[in-house]
């Protein structure tokens, strides 16, 4: 998998970029529609990574990662934090860390990406 993992939530938010992190199970095979045909092909577009950092977490992982505001949590405080219990989930922070979207699940796997797009282009 070629997206970033989000090791360090408060370096990227240091870019004044928005955060699109991605959320995701090893087994699920949603999670794997939304990384294979979404965010794999969306790290390599500049319309996308010119405006946003794009991270990933595997829900299942030990991973322990620096927060927004430099302190270390695991990835299931994290995810508990920000109330995620249905895989995959997209949350997009803005350049402060502050929550403005979660999208849940995949309504249509013919629309996502387009969905999605919406959703970044109501923000930025």
């Amino acid at each position: 998998m070629k997206i970033p993992v989000a090791k360090n939530l408060f370096q990227a938010k240091q870019q004044t970029k928005a955060i699109l992190l991605l959320l995701h199970l090893e087994d699920c095979p949603w999670c794997h529609f939304v990384i294979d045909e979404v965010f794999e092909p969306m790290i390599d577009l500049n319309k996308y990574t010119d405006k946003f950092i794009i991270r990933q977490i595997e829900t299942n992982s030990d991973l322990v990662l620096q927060d927004f505001y430099g302190s270390k949590i695991d990835s299931i405080a994290f995810i508990k934090k920000h109330g995620v219990n249905f895989y995959p989930t997209v949350l997009l922070f803005d350049t402060h860390g502050q929550l403005l979207e979660k999208i849940i699940g995949v309504p249509s796997k013919d629309t996502y990406w387009t969905d999605l797009d919406k959703i970044l282009e109501k923000h930025y």
